[in-house]
């Protein structure tokens, strides 16, 4: 069922944004050599499964705030496989942006799309104007200073350190630099919500431990698996002296800790009630910590 899904997802993505990322330039070219690609689609797919439990968003402004995410995600991977970043050279089974059009132009094209994210959440016709200023207000902390790029900056500069650092430094830093993401693609499904306030935290709750649980499993298949599948670089933490829960405690207890909050995370979801709305959220869970790339 989650492939089914997440392939539905990319299909609807992937049109949005075909449709509003023309090819008349060498920038946009770059923005849709990434942003089109064979992605996991993993963080849209968490916006329309838990945009389920939601009457109050109509399917296209689901389409239009996944497309966003999807945005956010596909401009952060340009940024994070660039040479002063973690100089990756394959990305979801191809070249790298910077690779395939230069530096400054993937650097451009990575802009470009993070911006292209908050005009299409602003043009959304459905959305009424407070539903719009929830949602960029949520991508923008989740993507800022206090999310995601303080993450990478602490991934970058924990390289340098002669020693391991804690496990609570490693969780702090895969929790800001993909947990942020993840959790804000569940909060971005209820958007204008009619559920009660302890469900939303309760949501809140699920989309932080099913981000840890996914950087986790991230880290071992780095570890575990093959490029070619992965669609990136195998082992390039190792190779560039990332700081991971593989290499502070090693696989078997990763996998112990990653399966745990996926249990955690899918209990939430049956304490919340609503089986048939949470089913494809709860299979997500599963897929995120038993895929193979």
């Amino acid at each position: 069922m989650p492939i089914k899904f997440l392939t539905r997802t990319r299909e609807l993505i992937h049109h949005k944004l075909s449709t509003v990322i023309p090819s008349s330039s060498l920038i946009e070219e770059a923005m849709r050599y990434s942003v089109l690609s064979d992605s996991k689609v993993i963080r849209p797919g968490l916006v329309i499964a838990s945009g389920m439990l939601n009457d109050n968003l109509t399917d296209e402004s689901l389409i239009t705030l996944a497309a966003a995410v999807e945005l956010i995600h596909t401009y952060s991977l340009i940024h994070d496989d660039l040479p002063s970043m973690d100089d990756d050279k394959m990305r979801r089974g191809k070249a790298s942006n910077h690779i395939k059009f230069g530096e400054a132009n993937a650097i451009l094209a990575g802009d470009a799309l993070h911006d292209l994210a908050f005009e299409l959440i602003t043009s959304d016709e459905d959305m009424n104007d407070s539903a719009k200023v929830k949602a960029v207000n949520i991508l923008a902390k989740a993507s800022g200073s206090s999310g995601m790029a303080l993450g990478q900056h602490l991934d970058i500069a924990s390289e340098k350190l002669a020693s391991n650092i804690s496990l609570e430094q490693v969780e702090k830093i895969h929790s800001l630099k993909t947990g942020k993401l993840i959790q804000a693609s569940v909060l971005m499904g209820q958007l204008e919500t009619s559920i009660s306030q302890e469900k939303q935290e309760m949501l809140s709750d699920f989309g932080s431990k099913i981000g840890l649980a996914f950087q986790i499993y991230d880290d071992i298949l780095d570890e575990t698996g093959e490029s070619l599948v992965l669609g990136k670089s195998a082992k390039s933490d190792l190779k560039n002296h990332k700081q991971t829960y593989v290499n502070v405690i090693g696989l078997n207890q990763s996998s112990l800790i990653a399966n745990k909050l996926a249990t955690e995370s899918i209990n939430i979801l049956e304490n919340i009630g609503l089986d048939h709305k949470v089913k494809t959220l709860k299979s997500l869970c599963g897929y995120m910590v038993n895929r193979k790339r």
